[in-house]
Parts: C-alpha cells; structure tokens; sequence
C-alpha cells in the first residue's frame, strides 16, 4: 500500500511540474479542466449519482467551466464565482460541521448545484493563482499542505481533544492550532527572506503583507489555516454521509481527486480574494 502511495505520488508530481513547465496557460487550463472533471464525477457519486448520469454531469459542468474560462478576461467573472464559493465555506459549512448534518444539502438537486459553485469557484482559483506565477499559486497551496502536515505531527505529539470525532475522530485541537500557528511562522520567514531571495517576493504570502496590516496578515494566515480544516471535515462528513471510505479509487493509495483537493478548495478562493488576484 505505501509503495502504490508513493509511486501515485511520484507520477503526479512529475505530471504536475512537466505542465506547469512546459504546458503554458493552455497546459495549465487543460489541467485543470481534468482536474474538475474527476472531481465533478465524484461529487456526483457523494449523493449516489450512478453512471452514466454522473459522467454526464461531470461532462456539462466541465464544459461550462471551459465557457466561463473562454470570457473570464472580458467579464472578470472569476470574482462572483470565487465569491459565491467562499460565502458557502464560511456561512454554511461551518454550521453543517457543528450539526453533523448537511441538511437541505441532502436533496440531490441542491446538492449538485452546490459542487457547481464550490467546484468552479476552485477551478477559477487555480487559473487565477497560476497567472499571477507559478511561484504565487504554489506558495497559495502551501499553506493548506504546511497546516496539514503541521497538524499531523502537533497532534501526535501533543493531540488531547478532539476536534470533531464524530466526523473525524484522529483530528485533535492541538493538531490544529500547532499547524494554524507554524502556517503563520513559515509566512513570516517567506517574508523575511525575500529581501535576499528576490523569487520569494512573488509568493503568495509577500503580496498578502503588501495588502494587508501585519496584523491582519497573520490573522487570515490563521484563518486560512482554520479552512483547510474545514475544507477537510465537510469532506469526510459527505463521505459518512455516503458511507464511502474515499471519494473514488482514481489516484491508487491516495483515493479520490476529491480527496487530496477537499482542504484547498475552501482555502484557494478565500486566498485569491484576499489578494485580489485576477485572470491576467
């Protein structure tokens, strides 16, 4: 099982920097709209979508991203569509997690209408972070991967509480905070080396600090970090929900697309927001 992980991840990863090398804003854009029609496919399956059904809402709703895409430049559509997403993330999910329920998100058409949003709202998230740089978009997704991995070891370590065990039961408090609390401190060393790294003052977090009081930088770091938690949860409360283990079997000894974008699809919108980030 862990050498199908590691060869899964290898073979991703080099797909992934062989695009973002070689694959220019089509590549990119191509890889993305792979990207959503896998994941689309998957949240059909959440609510017992069957095949071909599923495919075929995968296939619309891909098809339409590709449309939005083709005027995103003309209309500056990314920001409605961002905005729609980050309103669910932060006024509804949250409320979803503490009642251990989806409520009217459990009638298949409300449902389906939310992965549109949610599923767009990402996909736009990483065309607009990658056409700030690829350095920008991958310092944007750091922070989701550094508040997991933190929040693994923190919780490890020192993990008491439980942070939602009738969704999660291996997520502490402790985890959460100490991952929340390194995102922030590996922000501010981003940013103090970029006096001497010239490439660094493309990052995500550089451009944060530009915008935002210092203050105030370090508190959407924290909340930033909060919603790749969140992003996480309301994955794993669908897949209770459907009673599934994974979201798919797509990616061998890492499940579903679904299930290693679920903590960055709340958090890549949220961020681009923040900084205004646009399709250029």
């Amino acid at each position: 099982m862990l050498l199908t992980r590691v060869i899964t991840a290898v073979i991703l990863l080099v797909v992934l920097l062989a695009v973002l090398n070689w694959g220019g804003t089509i590549g990119w854009n191509f890889f993305v709209g792979i990207v959503l029609f896998a994941a689309f496919w998957e949240w059909a399956r959440l609510t017992k979508v069957a095949n071909p059904a599923a495919l075929g809402y995968s296939a619309v709703a891909t098809a339409v991203f590709a449309g939005l895409l083709s005027v995103a430049q003309s209309y500056q559509i990314e920001y409605p569509l961002m905005a729609f997403a980050g309103v669910f993330w932060v006024a509804f999910a949250p409320l979803c997690l503490r009642q251990v329920n989806v409520g009217v998100l459990a009638e298949k058409s409300l449902f389906l209408l939310l992965g549109l949003i949610l599923l767009w709202g990402a996909g736009f998230a990483l065309v607009v972070s990658k056409a700030q740089g690829v350095i920008f978009m991958l310092s944007a997704m750091a922070i989701c991967w550094a508040a997991d991995i933190f929040a693994y070891v923190f919780g490890r370590l020192f993990g008491r509480r439980k942070l939602a065990i009738r969704i999660s039961p291996g997520k502490s408090w402790e985890g959460a905070i100490g991952g929340a609390l390194t995102v922030v401190a590996l922000s501010w060393l981003l940013v103090y080396f970029s006096d001497s790294i010239p490439e660094l003052k493309n990052t995500w977090q550089v451009v944060a600090l530009e915008k935002w009081h210092p203050v105030m930088f370090s508190v959407w770091l924290i909340v930033l970090s909060a919603y790749s938690v969140v992003g996480d949860l309301f994955e794993s409360l669908l897949k209770r929900r459907a009673d599934i283990k994974d979201s798919s079997h797509l990616l061998p000894g890492h499940g579903g697309v679904l299930d290693r974008i679920d903590a960055q699809l709340p958090v890549l919108p949220l961020a681009m927001l923040l900084v205004g980030a646009v399709v250029v």
